[in-house]
């Protein structure tokens, strides 16, 4: 895409064919609460150098999840063979080991408190000994008690499940650059990867020094950072901008 080719009405990008262009984004930073309904508000204002030319709208996610990990509580070794292999453990005795985990924890996950929320979204192998075990089971390798004590994890919220509203406003101007919010699966696509960012159908033009505001409304109870970067130039040699050029007055210097 070349720049000097955008058209230059309002809120279009400028004609650039005599002047330089850097690449240059502007970033905006969540902290996401978990809480539907939550409103944040963040700004970032344009520099005094150039002006800037918004082209596309990118996102990515931080999870703020510690890993649960779970397995044989030591109070329950006694009552179990003390030669014991992956095949052997029932599954009602891993929802007690969870069970027991939470409660000791005091975890509360997508709002609820007991393994049924486990059980949601699911638990696997801890990625730490998985191996060692999967490799086990080939040979009906008995587990010791390290390995029994940290056997499983929790599995995290799935990706797609992390929504949320967003929309643009220049301060400056006091244009809105949506009727109203856009939910982040149908304006970027979902957190997995899958289309996470999208060129907007014209390039927005921010002026230097002007302040462009982003607010983002929380839909589900996702934990964690959420970063927003719009992506885009900078135009060099703006008048009344440090990198414009200094305009002289040509004219006769008199003789005495």
């Amino acid at each position: 895409m070349n720049p000097a080719t955008f058209p230059t009405r309002l809120g279009e990008a400028p004609e650039t064919t005599s002047r330089r262009t850097i690449p240059f984004d502007y970033a905006f930073r969540y902290e996401l609460t978990g809480k539907p309904g939550n409103v944040i508000n963040e700004t970032v204002t344009v520099s005094i150098e150039a002006t800037f030319v918004a082209v596309s709208i990118g996102y990515g996610i931080v999870p703020k999840v510690t890993p649960i990990i779970f397995g044989l509580p030591d109070r329950q070794l006694a009552s179990f063979p003390p030669r014991i292999s992956l095949g052997e453990i029932r599954l009602n005795d891993v929802l007690s080991f969870l069970e027991e985990k939470l409660k000791e924890t005091s975890r509360v996950l997508r709002g609820e408190t007991g393994p049924e929320a486990v059980l949601k979204n699911g638990f696997k192998l801890n990625p730490d000994i998985a191996e060692f075990v999967l490799q086990g089971i080939k040979i009906n390798l008995f587990l010791d008690r390290s390995t029994l004590q940290n056997l499983f994890q929790v599995v995290g919220a799935p990706p797609e499940n992390i929504q949320f509203l967003y929309a643009i406003f220049d301060e400056g101007s006091g244009r809105e650059f949506q009727n109203e919010p856009i939910l982040n699966i149908a304006g970027l696509g979902i957190s997995d990867g899958d289309r996470p960012f999208r060129y907007f159908a014209q390039p927005i033009t921010f002026a230097p020094q002007s302040t462009i505001r982003m607010e983002v409304r929380e839909v589900s109870d996702f934990q964690g950072e959420l970063h927003v970067a719009l992506h885009g130039y900078k135009v060099l040699g703006g008048a009344g901008t440090p990198t414009g050029t200094i305009q002289r007055r040509a004219g006769r210097i008199r003789r005495r």
